[in-house]
């Protein structure tokens, strides 16, 4: 298949799992045999994992936010940059056809959100990196990372000048719309920024951003941010959301922002907990709508039970714990411990005796332990850690009290207490009137009444109507089957069956999604990740590839404007389209995909498509099907 392995989830997998699977069994007859292929099509999943394509780590770790997308050696290919939260920031880059390089670090540490662009103008990307600030103890800048062409890599430090804080997320957008890239960091305010920590940052002269004033912020851990363009004027507002309300910004030509949450939200700026935004234009009328996720933040003691499997999970942040598991045969078994920040350790039985560490201490580990070797309970106080006692009978107990996040599965288990089911935090679909937003979720079939903890809109089917791709939060004690909603017509979305979207882990809640047409063949496909799990490459199987046009847009005509907030609209068979280079599925980092792809189905009459670029320079383009089509080389 074009040099790569597509491992399919087929009929048995999928059983296994209890995924349901799209269309009949297959009748073999010589009546029917030409109708095999399809038969067999209609078995598989929309997406398939790819395994060879990008060579992902095997080890499950924490996560922080979507991928990125983004050209960062200008070769014409995307590049694909992940973050595993606490250790590193990694690259993966396009080798063409389909195939990426192995992993090289570009940083190291508690990074969080991130950006891309070459915002001094010197041909050569530059890369600002958001830094968590220790828990407020070691509040820093940002980073500033510089990529040439031959993919060297050059650290410039930090921005000295940039105010200390505990970053959050990192955007570039063009305030002023004069072409130049400017800069939106959000943070958790520290006591010393009682007006908040979301700052501007404007661009000034070569490799220059100077302060340009605090954003309104929104209530407690409103720091996820989201650029998009809810009026239509050409100018870029920002939506804050996270904690326990919406915020949004209107942009102003003069670069100013102004708090436009009554006037655009009504109501709906009450929604809490958005962990996710995704822009999709759901009925093609040339404006952009809102998909929003839901989850809480994992500040909480929480657990899980799975009796088919007797397999309890459990996840704890900074409070003391203790469950105890009753009718163990033979060993304990655990799967994917993990430790955020590792500097405490595990320790057995009576006697705590230390548990051998492993040298990375940052990835997921299966224990298993025999009960000789944790026989009796410590007695007394006893210090930060984990602790795993045998009590005899087949009971068995842990416990501790740790700072960080802690995490685990335990294989083979009866609990008696009773586990208290999450919180419903229902997805919601706002369609934008006018500049207003109004919540059509009902009206459109949208019915997920649990958490959701990211999204990503694109046309998976080529039918012509953008869909849905939204990762569940889950359950720990078990794989996770997510949920793919399919636009018919604009009308309503049908949650499917069958699609392929799946994280087989457990120990894991829901991480992150995006769209990417890794090997450019447009069929959209996904990178799917999930929280302390690993990176999946998701292949689309369901599109007819003829049924796409798009463009791959790079500088204005002059040179004087990048790619980020470019707008490419087209129309086609009655049906207004709006894509948007940078509108990415991230709450903290941005991405900078290049090419926007247009799903068509059988319409063959493409009407007028043109981009134009953030200071107002247009080009009309001559979208083909099945294809894309280079738009702007003026640098």
């Amino acid at each position: 298949m074009s040099g790569r392995q597509v491992g399919v989830f087929r009929l048995g997998l999928a059983i296994k799992f209890g995924v349901p699977v799209l269309g009949a069994a297959v009748m073999v007859s010589a009546v029917e045999a030409r109708d095999a292929t399809a038969d067999q099509a209609a078995l598989e999943p929309m997406f398939a994992p790819v395994v060879d394509a990008i060579p992902f780590e095997a080890h499950r770790r924490q996560k922080w936010d979507s991928p990125v997308v983004v050209d960062l050696d200008q070769d014409g290919r995307s590049d694909l940059i992940v973050t595993e939260h606490g250790k590193s920031l990694i690259v993966y880059w396009n080798e063409g056809r389909g195939r990426f390089s192995r992993a090289q670090q570009l940083a190291g540490g508690d990074l969080h959100g991130l950006a891309a662009a070459d915002f001094d103008r010197d041909g050569v990307m530059d890369l600002v990196v958001a830094q968590g600030g220790g828990d407020g103890a070691n509040p820093r800048r940002p980073l500033h990372l510089r990529i040439a062409r031959d993919r060297t890599v050059v650290s410039r430090g930090t921005f000295d000048y940039f105010e200390k804080g505990r970053g959050r997320a990192v955007n570039f957008l063009d305030v002023g719309n004069d072409g130049l890239l400017d800069l939106v960091v959000t943070g958790f305010p520290t006591p010393d920024q009682p007006e908040g920590a979301n700052h501007l940052y404007r661009y000034v002269t070569e490799e220059k951003l100077v302060f340009g004033g605090v954003l309104p912020q929104a209530k407690w851990l409103g720091y996820r941010t989201a650029l998009t363009d809810f009026d239509g004027d050409g100018v870029a507002d920002i939506l804050l959301f996270g904690g326990e309300n919406m915020v949004a910004l209107k942009g102003a030509a003069d670069g100013s922002f102004a708090d436009a949450s009554t006037a655009v939200l009504g109501g709906l700026a009450n929604t809490s907990d958005v962990a996710g935004v995704a822009q999709i234009d759901f009925d093609n009328d040339g404006d952009l709508d809102l998909f929003l996720a839901r989850a809480e933040h994992q500040f909480d003691l929480e657990s899980y039970y799975d009796p088919a499997s007797r397999t309890f999970a459990f996840l704890t942040f900074r409070k003391p714990f203790r469950h105890e598991f009753q009718n163990v045969t033979g060993d304990l078994v655990i799967e994917n411990l993990q430790r955020s920040y590792p500097h405490y350790d595990v320790y057995l039985g009576k006697e705590k005796r230390k548990l051998a560490d492993v040298p990375d201490r940052h990835a997921g580990r299966d224990l298993t332990i025999a009960a000789s070797a944790a026989e009796g309970w410590p007695e007394g106080p006893t210090e930060e850690g984990l602790y795993i006692g045998h009590l005899g009978n087949g009971v068995w107990r842990i416990a501790g009290q740790v700072q960080s996040r802690l995490a685990a599965a335990i294989r083979g288990v009866d609990i008696a207490a009773p586990i208290e089911p999450q919180r419903a935090l229902p997805a919601r679909l706002f369609e934008n009137r006018n500049g207003r937003f109004v919540d059509v979720s009902e009206a459109m079939g949208i019915d997920i009444d649990e958490q959701t903890t990211s999204v990503a809109a694109g046309d998976f089917d080529n039918d012509g109507w953008s869909d849905l791709a939204i990762l569940r939060y889950g359950d720990m004690s078990r794989p996770t089957s997510h949920i793919v909603l399919l636009n018919r017509g604009g009308k309503h979305f049908e949650r499917v069956d069958g699609h392929g979207v799946m994280v087989p882990d457990i120990g894991t809640t829901g991480g992150a999604v995006e769209i990417f047409d890794y090997d450019n063949d447009g069929a959209l496909d996904l990178i799917v990740s999930s929280e302390r799990g690993r990176w999946q490459l998701l292949h689309n199987r369901a599109a007819d590839r003829r049924n796409f046009a798009g463009a791959r847009v790079g500088y204005s005509p002059t040179g004087q404007a990048q790619a980020p907030g470019a707008v490419l609209t087209a129309t086609a068979c009655g049906r207004t389209y709006q894509r948007v280079v940078g509108a990415g599925s991230g709450a903290f980092s941005q991405s900078f995909n290049q090419d926007l792809h247009l799903g068509l189905g059988d319409c063959t009459a493409i009407g007028k498509a043109e981009v134009r670029w953030t200071n107002g320079e247009t080009v009309p383009v001559t979208l083909r099907r099945g294809a894309y089509v280079n738009v702007g080389d003026g640098k």
